[in-house]
């Protein structure tokens, strides 16, 4: 490992909630990269590798990495947006509608989103009538949203946004974030900027994570990534939602079939607000039977990748040619945890953003859908599983000349 990288990382002793040095670490994936560092051909081998070591609090039962990255530069030019997906686009449309509805929401009420990407989730607030604002890192993702007509702030929301919010926005009925609070390396003090700007009769605060209890359910390792320092269940998901004056509300308001490929969806409402008056039951959290789980899963998760190699292997054994379908976080983190990425020719992905340039870690080329076309394989094994339905439609012609289509989550 280099000095500069290095030193683009700090190790931490205590949770990152309740402070506790009672950690378990139950699962290590050496040699990981980051998600979306996307390498060109001549900066193969230079990108950020370290280990992933994954931790249960023995205190207040939260699941964690005790490392964090200097991400800032890595985020100004992300890339990824989710709105490229048809599916993703229902569902948050259907995720808009079913707030505005349920929560009562107003024409003028101003609905904030944290992680905006290219303004796609706001668009769908904005057309019933909301005032929106997005805060968004990424130079490219943040210009698209304000092509699309969505305001965005480009740096962080911390305890110091409100100063961001123009006066007439204040105070917030609706903060949203999907899939960017399980990237946050303080999630108390992000809760406690929340509070400090919502509407604290009708305020609101929708939260998306990949659930834990899923994650284990399905040995979804792939999951687990440097860029996600928490993992969070319902019910620790209510524990640290009560510490920073939440009380949890909803769960899953949206039907499973509706959203995305391991979804936890909550509302929360500040304590003593008009919301808050039916909170969720609580939910208790046995960090003994937390820690036995944690345990076996990690025992799993070899057994998984084992199983995974066995697969590939044989497969090619039988003079098989095989591909893989999705350059997002699954297949970026299975080719680097499983090392078998020399068995695959390339990666297709529908982002052209990812086109031309190499999988973090495996190296491997990523192209266009339509390469499988011009350059056919066998087999493709299909990463981003949760599209698996529109993914085998867009694959038609594929399947159609003789190409076959796995899921992943089969062969884990």
């Amino acid at each position: 490992m280099t000095p500069a990288v290095a030193q683009k990382v700090k190790t931490r002793t205590n949770c990152r909630v309740c402070n506790s040095e009672q950690t378990r670490e139950f699962l290590t994936l050496p040699d990981m990269p980051l998600i979306d560092d996307y390498v060109k051909g001549e900066d193969l081998g230079t990108e950020f590798i370290w280990p992933i070591r994954i931790f249960l609090c023995l205190g207040c039962g939260h699941t964690q990495t005790l490392h964090d990255i200097n991400e800032r530069q890595y985020y100004d030019d992300y890339q990824y947006s989710p709105s490229l997906s048809p599916f993703t686009q229902n569902f948050m449309k259907r995720l808009a509608e079913v707030i505005w509805q349920k929560y009562e929401l107003r024409p003028g009420d101003t609905v904030i989103e944290i992680g905006s990407s290219d303004g796609g989730q706001l668009s769908y607030f904005k057309e019933l009538g909301a005032q929106v604002l997005g805060f968004e890192f990424s130079t490219p993702l943040a210009e698209k949203a304000r092509q699309r007509g969505i305001p965005v702030v480009q740096h962080e929301f911390n305890a110091s946004s409100a100063a961001d919010i123009p006066t007439e926005q204040l105070p917030v009925q609706v903060i949203v974030t999907t899939y960017t609070f399980d990237h946050m390396p303080d999630p108390l003090g992000f809760l406690q900027s929340a509070a400090k700007v919502l509407d604290p009769e009708r305020g609101l605060l929708v939260i998306e994570v990949h659930d834990l209890d899923t994650i284990i359910e399905r040995r979804e390792f792939c999951l687990f990534a440097h860029e996600h320092p928490g993992y969070y269940s319902a019910a620790t998901m209510q524990m640290v939602m009560s510490r920073a004056g939440f009380d949890l509300i909803d769960v899953n308001f949206v039907p499973e079939s509706e959203r995305r490929g391991n979804s936890l969806l909550v509302v929360g409402a500040l304590k003593g607000s008009r919301w808050s008056t039916a909170p969720v039951p609580l939910m208790p959290i046995a960090t003994s039977d937390s820690e036995k789980a944690c345990v076996a899963f990690g025992k799993s998760v070899t057994a998984s990748l084992e199983g995974l190699r066995r697969f590939v292997d044989d497969k090619r054994a039988a003079g098989l040619r095989l591909a893989g379908y999705g350059a997002g976080g699954r297949g970026v983190m299975t080719l680097a945890a499983m090392g078998h990425s020399d068995q695959f020719a390339y990666v297709v992905d529908k982002n052209h953003s990812f086109h031309g340039r190499y999988t973090p870690g495996s190296h491997l080329p990523i192209k266009a859908p339509e390469h499988l076309l011009d350059d056919p394989v066998d087999e493709v094994i299909v990463f981003s599983f949760g599209y698996f339905n529109e993914i085998a439609s867009e694959l038609s012609e594929f399947t159609a000349r003789g190409g076959k289509l796995t899921s992943l989550l089969d062969i884990l």
